[in-house]
C-alpha cells in the first residue's frame, strides 16, 4: 500500500512536470523559438525515463505526453513552410541530451520526413527501428516502439500506398513490422527476469497489461493490402513461429499464438495448417495449448460454416486427422499436461468435427478413443473442472444424434467410466433428457441393456444418495418413468422382453424410486398387451374371412387358394405378436407381479389402482375371468390390509365399484362374491355419510348397462366369456334401502348427541343423493322402481327439508332445486311415465 501511494504521488508530480514543460513548449512555438521548443519538449519527454511507475500508471503518463507530441509535430510541419527543411530538423533533434527524448523526437520528425517525400520510407523506418534499440529498459522501450509503430502505420510502403515504389515495397513494410515486433517481444520477455523472485506474480500481471503493445505489430501486418499467402507462408509465418518458439516464455507463447490465429485470415490458416500444428509441441509445457487449439479449430469450423467449399478443402488436407495427431503428440511430449487441458483440447476437436463433418460418426468415436487413451493411467485426478469438460465432450454428440446411436459407440463407455458417480448421474440425466427431447425409440433388447447400463446411477442406490430429499428423487425418477415409454419394440413379444429387462434394472432401486417408475412400467405393459390383443383379433378376423370364402359353393378350392395369400399377413402378424411365446395370460401375470411388488414399496393406493386397471383389461380385452378375479382379490386384500386412512378407503372403494361395474366377464357366483365383499366394505366405513354414498354406489353393481360399443350400435368386440349385463332389481332396491337406513341412523345419532341445531341438517344432502339414484333407476326401467315408490321418497325428503329449512345450507338447497328441475324435465319428456311425480 505504501509503495502504491508513493507511485501515485510520483505520477502526480510527473504529470505536473509534463504540463509545465508542455506549456513552455507551446509558448516557445508561439514565439517561433525552435531551440526553446526543443528544449522544453525534451524536458517533457524526459519524464518518460522513469522506472518507478507500473505499466498502467506509465501508460497514463505516456498518453499525456503523446497528446502534446501532436502539437509539436504540427509545429515541425509549419517549420518546413518557413524554409527549414525536415532533413535539418531530423539532424537537429539528434542533439537532444538524453536517449529517450531524442528517439521520440526522431520518430516524430522522421515520420514527417517520410510524409513530405524527403527520403525513402524504407530507409527512414529502418534507421528508426535500429536507433530505438538504444532503449533496452522493457517498459520504456515497449512504449517507444509502440509509438514508432503507431506513427508509421500509414507511412509503410504497402502495395497501393503512395510511399511504395521508390520508397520500398511490401517486403520492406513486412520487414520493418517484424523487426519491431521481435525487438518488442524480447523486451517484453525480459521483464520476467527483472526484480526479486517474490515479485514474479506482480510482474506477470504487469506483462499482461503490456501484451497488446506487442500484438499491435501483428495486427498491422495482417492489415497490409499487399500481404499475400505466398509472402505470409514464405516469410511472415516462419519468422513469427521462430520468434514464438525461441522466446521460451509461457505467457508470450500463449498470447502470440492466439494473436497469430485471431489476427490473420482463415484461408491462410487453412493453407498453412501443417506449420501451425508443427509449432505446438515445441511450446512450453505451461502454455494452455487447449486454448490455442480450440481457437484454431473454432475459426476453421466457422470458416467452413460460412463457405461450404471449405469443407472439401479440409477433407483434402486431412485437417481432422492432423488435429488428432497433433493433440496426441502434444500429450506425449508433455506427459504432465493437466487432465482438464487434455480434455478441453479433445472437446475443441469434437466441436470442430461436429461443425465440419456432422455426418461422420466414426470421427466422434475416434475423438472419444483418443481422449480415453490420453487419460489412460492418470484419469481425471478428482479435478472437478476436468469432469465438467468431459461431460461437455460426452454431451456434444447427443445434440445432433439420438442417444442410442451415440451410446452404441465402443469408445463411449470407457470415458463414462472415468466420471465420479455424482457426475455420472448428471450425465445420465442428460442422456435421458436427450432421449425424451428427440423422441428416440429404443427398440432392441441390446439397446435397452446398454441404455440402463449408462443411466445406472439414476435407478440404483448408492451411499451418496442419502442426502437426496424426496423432491430430488421424484424429479429424477419422473424423467426415468417418461423414458420407459420410449422403449417401443416392433412386436408385443419383444416389447415384453424389453420391459422385463427394464424391470430387472429398476428393481435394484429403493422403494422411494420404485413408486415413481413401476406405474409407468406397468402401463407400458398394458399398452403392449393391447397390441397383443389387437393382433390376435386380427388373426381371428382373418380366420373368419377364410372360413366364409371356403364355404362358397362355386370354386371352393380356388377361393381357398386365393384366400391363402390374403391370410398370410394376418398369420405373420400373429406370429410376430406371439414373439417370445407371450400371450395375454402370461402378460397379465407379469403385470400382477409388478402391481404386487409396487404394493410392497409400500404404495398401496397406486398398486390398488393398477390392479383395478389390469382387472378391467383382463375382463374386457382378454376375456380371462380367473385372472380378472385374481386382480380383484388382490385389490380387496390390499384394501383390507394396507389402506388405513378413512379418506383413502372411500376413494379406493369408489374405484373398486366403478371398475367392477364395467366388467362383464364374471359368472354369477364370482360376481356375487365380489359384490358381497364390496357391500361389506361399504357398511364398515367410519362415517355415516360415506356408508350411505358407498351403499348407493354398490347398488349399481346389480344393474349394468350394455357395453358402450353395443349401446352405440357399433359392432362389439368379441370378448370370449363375456356375460350379459346384470339386471337384478331386488338387489338394487336392497342396496338403496340400506342407504336409507344409514341416513336414518345418522339422523338419530345427531339427535342423541345433542347436535340437533345446525348440525341436524347434515343428513339432508344424503337424502337428495338417494333421490337422484331412485330417479336414475326409474329412468332405466328397474322393475321394482315405480313412480309410487319414488313419490313416497320425495314426500319424505320434502318433509325433512321443510323441518330443517332454517338450517339448510346453500349447497344442499341448490342441489335440491336442481333435482326438482330434473324431475320437471323428465315429466316434460315423458308425461305418461312420470305424471305421478311431484317434488
Amino acid at each position: 500500500m505504501e509503495q502504491d501511494a508513493e507511485a501515485a504521488q510520483f505520477l502526480k508530480e510527473a504529470s505536473l512536470s509534463v504540463k509545465k514543460n508542455a506549456y513552455f513548449m507551446r509558448k516557445a512555438m508561439d514565439e517561433d523559438n525552435l531551440r526553446e521548443a526543443l528544449r522544453y519538449s525534451a524536458a517533457m519527454l524526459g519524464e518518460l525515463r522513469t522506472s518507478f511507475l507500473s505499466p498502467q500508471r506509465y501508460y497514463e503518463l505516456y498518453m499525456q505526453v503523446f497528446d502534446e507530441l501532436g502539437n509539436l509535430e504540427a509545429y515541425f510541419a509549419d517549420e518546413q513552410s518557413k524554409g527549414r527543411t525536415l532533413a535539418e530538423l531530423y539532424e537537429l533533434v539528434q542533439h537532444a541530451g538524453n536517449v529517450l527524448p531524442r528517439l521520440y523526437l526522431m520518430v516524430a520528425v522522421g515520420c514527417l520526413y517520410i510524409k513530405a517525400g524527403g527520403a525513402r520510407s524504407s530507409d527512414i523506418l529502418k534507421d528508426l527501428v535500429e536507433m530505438t534499440k538504444g532503449v533496452q529498459h522493457p517498459t520504456r522501450g515497449l512504449f517507444l516502439r509502440a509509438y514508432l509503430c503507431q506513427r508509421s502505420r500509414g507511412l509503410l510502403p504497402d502495395t497501393g500506398s503512395p510511399y511504395a515504389g521508390e520508397g520500398g515495397d511490401i517486403h520492406d513494410a513486412v520487414d520493418f513490422l517484424l523487426t519491431n515486433f521481435m525487438e518488442m517481444n524480447k523486451l517484453w520477455v525480459r521483464m520476467q527476469h527483472q526484480g526479486a523472485p517474490r515479485d514474479r506474480e506482480r510482474r506477470e500481471k504487469e506483462r499482461q497489461q503490456l501484451q497488446d503493445l506487442v500484438g499491435k505489430n501483428l495486427t498491422y501486418i495482417s492489415q497490409l493490402d499487399g500481404l499475400t499467402f505466398e509472402l505470409y507462408a514464405g516469410s511472415v509465418l516462419p519468422r513469427l513461429l521462430e520468434q514464438v518458439v525461441s522466446c521460451k516464455d509461457e505467457l508470450a507463447q500463449q498470447y502470440l499464438m492466439q494473436a497469430v490465429i485471431q489476427g490473420f485470415p482463415d484461408a491462410f490458416h487453412l493453407a498453412s495448417l501443417d506449420a501451425l500444428l508443427s509449432a505446438l509441441p515445441e511450446l512450453q509445457s505451461g502454455v494452455k495449448l487447449h486454448a490455442v487449439m480450440a481457437s484454431l479449430m473454432d475459426r476453421l469450423a466457422r470458416y467452413a460454416a460460412s463457405d461450404p467449399s471449405v469443407v472439401g478443402q479440409l477433407l483434402e488436407r486431412h485437417a481432422f486427422e492432423k488435429f488428432v495427431e497433433s493433440i496426441s503428440k502434444v500429450a506425449e511430449l508433455h506427459g504432465d499436461i493437466p487432465a482438464v487441458s487434455l480434455v478441453e483440447m479433445y472437446a475443441a476437436l469434437m466441436r470442430f468435427t461436429e461443425g465440419v463433418h456432422p455426418d461422420k460418426l466414426e470421427n466422434v468415436n475416434r475423438v472419444l478413443g483418443a481422449c480415453q487413451r490420453g487419460l489412460a493411467g492418470k484419469g481425471l485426478g478428482g479435478d472437478a473442472k476436468a469432469e465438467k469438460q468431459l461431460v461437455a465432450l460426452l454431451s456434444m454428440p447427443l445434440g445432433s444424434r439420438d442417444a442410442v446411436t451415440v451410446l452404441s459407440l465402443d469408445q463411449y463407455p470407457p470415458l463414462m467410466g472415468l466420471l465420479s458417480r455424482r457426475t455420472h448421474k448428471d450425465m445420465a440425466l442428460k442422456v435421458v433428457t436427450t432421449t425424451l427431447a428427440q423422441g428416440t425409440c429404443v427398440s432392441s433388447l441390446e439397446s435397452v441393456e446398454m441404455l440402463f447400463k449408462f443411466i445406472a446411477p439414476l435407478v440404483q442406490e448408492a451411499e451418496d444418495d442419502d442426502d437426496m430429499d424426496e423432491e430430488d428423487i421424484e424429479e429424477e425418477q419422473v424423467m426415468v418413468a417418461r423414458m420407459l415409454h420410449q422403449l417401443t419394440a416392433p412386436t408385443p413379444g419383444l416389447q415384453f422382453a424389453i420391459l422385463r429387462a427394464a424391470r430387472a434394472h429398476l428393481e435394484l432401486g429403493s422403494p422411494a424410486r420404485l413408486k415413481h417408475t413401476y406405474p409407468a412400467l406397468a402401463f407400458c405393459g398394458l399398452k403392449a398387451l393391447r397390441r397383443l390383443n389387437a393382433a390376435q383379433q386380427q388373426q381371428q378376423s382373418g380366420a373368419a374371412a377364410d372360413a366364409d370364402a371356403s364355404a362358397d359353393a362355386n370354386g371352393a378350392e380356388k377361393d381357398a387358394e386365393r384366400a391363402a395369400p390374403a391370410a398370410a399377413p394376418a398369420a405373420a402378424a400373429a406370429a410376430d405378436a406371439a414373439g417370445d411365446a407371450v400371450d395375454a395370460e402370461s402378460a397379465l401375470q407379469w403385470l400382477l407381479d409388478v402391481a404386487l411388488q409396487l404394493a410392497e414399496v409400500p404404495a398401496p393406493m397406486q398398486a390398488l389402482r393398477l390392479l383395478l386397471v389390469c382387472a378391467h383389461v383382463a375382463s374386457e380385452e382378454a376375456g380371462l375371468e380367473m385372472l380378472a378375479y385374481e386382480f380383484f382379490e388382490q385389490a380387496f386384500t390390499l384394501y383390507e390390509e394396507s389402506v388405513a386412512d378413512s379418506r383413502h378407503k372411500v376413494t379406493a372403494l369408489q374405484a373398486i365399484v366403478g371398475t367392477l361395474h364395467r366388467c362383464y366377464v364374471f359368472s354369477a357366483d364370482n360376481r356375487d362374491a365380489l359384490t358381497q365383499s364390496v357391500t361389506s366394505y361399504a357398511a364398515k366405513l367410519l362415517k355415516r355419510a360415506d356408508q350411505c354414498r358407498a351403499a348407493c354406489a354398490a347398488s349399481h353393481l346389480a344393474w349394468q348397462e350394455p357395453p358402450a360399443a353395443a349401446a352405440d350400435g357399433e359392432v362389439a368386440v368379441a370378448v370370449p366369456g363375456r356375460q350379459p349385463p346384470v339386471r337384478d332389481a331386488q338387489k338394487v332396491m336392497a342396496g338403496l334401502k340400506r342407504a336409507l337406513k344409514v341416513v336414518a341412523a345418522a339422523k338419530q345419532q345427531r339427535a342423541a348427541t345433542a347436535r340437533g341445531g345446525k348440525g341436524g341438517a347434515q343428513h339432508l344432502p344424503l337424502y337428495v343423493e338417494i333421490v337422484n339414484h331412485y330417479l336414475y333407476y326409474l329412468a332405466r326401467g328397474v322393475e321394482s322402481m315405480s313412480v309410487g315408490v319414488v313419490q313416497q321418497l320425495l314426500e319424505l325428503v320434502g318433509s325433512e327439508l321443510s323441518q330443517y329449512d332454517a338450517d339448510l345450507d346453500a349447497e344442499t338447497r341448490s342441489y335440491w332445486q336442481a333435482t326438482q328441475r330434473h324431475i320437471q324435465c323428465l315429466k316434460a319428456a315423458d308425461p305418461d311415465k312420470y305424471a305421478g311425480l311431484n317434488a
